[in-house]
């Protein structure tokens, strides 16, 4: 693999990682705001679900985030 190609994996990670661990930190803010019993049947199921796995996937994104930027800085 060429330099090129790794800065470029390395900047897919930072940005898949970064969109990930923002959209997981609003999810939860969203979370915390309202209360899922309100919900139609059809999404309490859903969001119940994002609740239950909300920290493996913030923890994925902030390791593909830091895998990202130590990348980016070893090039």
């Amino acid at each position: 693999m060429d330099v090129t190609t790794v800065r470029e994996i390395a900047a897919a990670l930072v940005v898949f990682g970064a969109t990930g661990t923002a959209s997981m930190a609003l999810y939860q803010l969203a979370l915390k705001s309202f209360d899922i019993d309100l919900l139609p049947d059809a999404l309490t199921a859903r969001v119940r679900w994002w609740r239950g796995h909300l920290g493996g996937a913030v923890a994925l994104s902030a390791l593909l985030l830091v895998t990202g930027l130590a990348g980016l800085l070893l090039v």
